[in-house]
């Protein structure tokens, strides 16, 4: 089982909703509370990884918590985490489809180098 670590930017409207932002994956959350907002983007973080390791797709890098307080100042910053056992991680009929599919159709950074 593996850790992922993110930092995440929380923040509000003027409608007292919560949106948190994994500044590294471009991934929001929002509710109505700060505990309903951490636990909703601790979930999508699993989704996305899950989502990335089984369709074999690049994981960005996290950035350093210190680098994203300083680059916003005024909001809160916490971490996120999600553990995923990457052995368990098994593609259904359909997703292997999708996946045979991205392989063959999408171009991808290692398609120009070649």
């Amino acid at each position: 089982m593996k850790r992922y670590i993110y930092p995440m930017v929380l923040f509000t409207d003027e409608n007292e909703l919560y949106t948190a932002l994994y500044p590294d994956l471009n991934l929001l959350a929002s509710g109505f509370s700060i505990e309903d907002v951490y636990a909703r983007a601790n979930e999508y973080l699993g989704f996305y990884i899950t989502s990335a390791l089984k369709y074999e797709s690049k994981i960005a890098s996290t950035s350093k918590y210190a680098e994203i307080q300083a680059l916003n100042p005024n909001k809160i910053v916490l971490l996120g985490s999600v553990y995923v056992d990457e052995d368990s991680i098994i593609l259904t009929d359909d997703e292997q489809v999708e996946k045979n599919f991205l392989n063959e159709f999408v171009f991808t950074e290692e398609d120009s180098n070649e």
